[in-house]
C-alpha cells in the first residue's frame, strides 16, 4: 500500500472513530419544571447545618395531587437532577436550593442551586431557603423555582 492510501485510510477511519463515538452519545434534551411559588417569611433553622439559619422559603408542589413530593418524569431515565432559585432577586438577597429524599433521609443543598443524584422511583422535596434579611422577598411575592431533570442517553 502506498503512502497515498494509507493516508487515505487512515482519515477514513479516524472519520469513522468520530462518526461512532458521536452516536454513541446520544444526549438527550433535559426535561425543565418551572413553579412561580409565594414566598413564606419564617425565621428558622440552626446555626451551621444547611440551609442553617433562614428567614423564609418557598417550596415546590406536585401539580398532580398539590403535595410536597415531586417525582421525575416517567418518560425518561433520570440519572441527576438539579433545583435552581431562578427568582433573579437583587442583593442583598441569598437563597440556599435543598433537596431532600423523605424515604432515605439524602440531602443535599448548595448557595442559588444544587445537582442531586435522582432515580425515577425515587420522590423529592424542593425548597429554597432564603438566608438573607427581608426584603427582599416579601410575604407571598413571587419566587420562580426550576428543577432540571438530566439523563445520559436518549430512548434508555
Amino acid at each position: 500500500m502506498n503512502k497515498q492510501n494509507k493516508q487515505t485510510l487512515g482519515k477514513t477511519l479516524t472519520a469513522l472513530s468520530l462518526i461512532g463515538f458521536t452516536a454513541c452519545i446520544a444526549w438527550a434534551t433535559p426535561i425543565i419544571q418551572n413553579q412561580t411559588i409565594g414566598f413564606t417569611p419564617q425565621n428558622s433553622g440552626t446555626g451551621s447545618g444547611c440551609p442553617g439559619i433562614w428567614t423564609g422559603y418557598a417550596k415546590m408542589t406536585n401539580t398532580t395531587d398539590g403535595t410536597f413530593s415531586i417525582q421525575p418524569p416517567t418518560n425518561i431515565v433520570v440519572i441527576s437532577g438539579t433545583l435552581k432559585d431562578a427568582s433573579g432577586l437583587p442583593s442583598p438577597y441569598v437563597s440556599v436550593a435543598c433537596v431532600k429524599n423523605p424515604d432515605t433521609g439524602e440531602k443535599w443543598c448548595d448557595t442559588n442551586s444544587v445537582t442531586f443524584p435522582a432515580t425515577n422511583s425515587a420522590k423529592y422535596t424542593l425548597t429554597v431557603y432564603v438566608k438573607s434579611p427581608l426584603p427582599p422577598p416579601t410575604n407571598t411575592q413571587p419566587m420562580n423555582l426550576q428543577v432540571t431533570w438530566h439523563t445520559n442517553s436518549v430512548g434508555e
